[in-house]
């Protein structure tokens, strides 16, 4: 017997069905939930550090959103460039990213070097954590039968996850030296991804100029050479046995510390509302 439909009153709100996810925005959901478990989302009280399990059950996040897209655009283009690209840029709005107060809240009493410090040890450790979950997965595998069969896709994981803990690095530099873009959500995250696509921070107050179409042609292009860089480099994290974790580990975390250094470089050039004693800018 079909089940009775119920009309709806006046004062009802009948929601609209819901919309299936794509593949693409499933992986991205993954993704920036796999971020926010690492790093603590934007908390001001933010839990302690992940260690290699809680990076390896990230990874495993977002290794099935990416075996979700598999199976409908095939694991050849789930791994490549051009769609780890677009999966970044989707993911790019759903970080949790924290604002100069949360940060000040979390780091009292700290001028603006001292702050920066902090993120980037965080996120470094971070990053070195994941590496070295990525190689204890691998060392596993080689010991399966038949081997590496999935290392495509936790190797295009563990790239998109360290870049996406960067991604979260970038923006809150950005907002302790007070050059957050203008504009909506959307602006200020192209913003972001462009700068972590040159290791460049922005310039002026944070303008950004032209940046949105930028990445919709030319940019785009940099970003999947960035990305395609990254998968290249990790390679070194599915080394056979454990020596895969040891070098993606600290691959991972120097590659870090050189991007913040990089933007550090350009954003303690601009003005700082945060009495920074080191600086001793004006």
């Amino acid at each position: 017997m079909p089940e009775r439909q119920v009309p709806a009153t006046s004062g009802d709100v009948v929601p609209d069905p819901p919309e299936p996810s794509s593949p693409l925005s499933g992986a991205a959901g993954a993704l920036g939930d796999a971020v926010a478990r690492l790093t603590g989302g934007d908390a001001v009280d933010p839990p302690d550090q992940p260690d290699r399990k809680g990076a390896a059950s990230a990874l495993g996040v977002v290794v099935s959103g990416l075996a979700g897209a598999a199976r409908v655009g095939g694991k050849g283009a789930v791994v490549g460039g051009a769609f780890l690209a677009e999966l970044l840029t989707t993911t790019a709005t759903r970080l949790p990213l924290r604002d100069k107060a949360t940060l000040l809240d979390q780091h009292p009493d700290q001028d603006t070097e001292q702050i920066a410090d902090s993120l980037v040890a965080a996120a470094s450790k971070v990053s070195g954590t994941i590496g070295g979950a990525a190689g204890g997965l691998a060392a596993a595998q080689w010991l399966a039968t038949p081997s590496l069969i999935a290392i495509p896709v936790e190797l295009a994981a563990e790239t998109l996850l360290v870049a996406g803990v960067e991604l979260k690095l970038v923006a809150e530099l950005h907002e302790i030296y007070d050059a957050r873009p203008q504009g909506e959500l959307g602006d200020r995250a192209s913003a972001y991804l462009g700068s972590w696509t040159t290791q460049r921070g922005l310039s002026g107050e944070g303008q950004t100029v032209g940046l949105a179409s930028r990445l919709a042609s030319a940019g785009s292009a940099a970003l999947r050479k960035r990305i395609t860089g990254r998968l290249a480099r990790n390679l070194g994290s599915f080394l056979p046995f454990l020596a895969g974790a040891v070098i993606g580990a600290r691959n991972n975390s120097a590659s870090t510390r050189k991007l913040s250094q990089r933007l550090r470089a350009d954003l303690a050039t601009q003005p700082q509302r945060i009495e920074s004693q080191r600086l001793e800018l004006s």
